[in-house]
């Protein structure tokens, strides 16, 4: 953890930084309220409660068994919510076949607590870039073409709405 942050974070949102480099799905899905949600831009749509956020942390490590974040700056926006700004790095999945190759990326995720719980997280980075450099020949690929690949890579590997 940055050490400038933390004064400015909070227990629980060191907690699940921890928990997810540490890849512990189960100390992460503790962290969050059973009525909680979990979004980012990468999802095709929110997970909304423990059984679906599980399933969510369960994919993701299992399809990026080296993703980490970096934490970068922590700031409190309100009483309860939190933003955290971090580098993504690992070996990404083979999508399609292809790829499996280095990744790093920017992004930040803002965390809205209630009794000490994750109530939602919001979670925001360049999926696609992401996607390009595990996969460089989707840098020649318009945009729209790009992401149809990752959507089709999502629904071959069960990730539904």
């Amino acid at each position: 953890m940055n050490e400038n942050a933390a004064g400015l974070s909070h227990p629980t949102v060191r907690q699940w930084i921890t928990a997810f480099n540490a890849h512990d799905v189960e100390a992460l899905v503790a962290l969050y309220a059973a009525e909680g949600e979990l979004f980012d831009s990468g999802m095709p749509g929110p997970r909304r409660g423990k059984s679906q956020i599980e399933n969510w942390f369960r994919w993701r490590f299992r399809s990026t068994p080296t993703i980490a974040y970096t934490e970068q700056t922590t700031s409190r926006r309100e009483e309860d919510t939190f933003e955290v700004t971090w580098i993504a790095s690992g070996i990404g999945p083979r999508v399609l076949g292809l790829g499996g190759k280095p990744f790093q990326s920017p992004g930040k995720s803002v965390f809205v607590l209630k009794e000490q719980q994750i109530w939602r997280q919001q979670g925001s980075y360049d999926h696609l870039a992401v996607i390009r450099q595990i996969v460089p020949i989707l840098n020649a690929l318009p945009r729209a073409v790009a992401e149809w690949i990752y959507s089709l890579y999502l629904r071959r590997n069960g990730v539904k709405q």
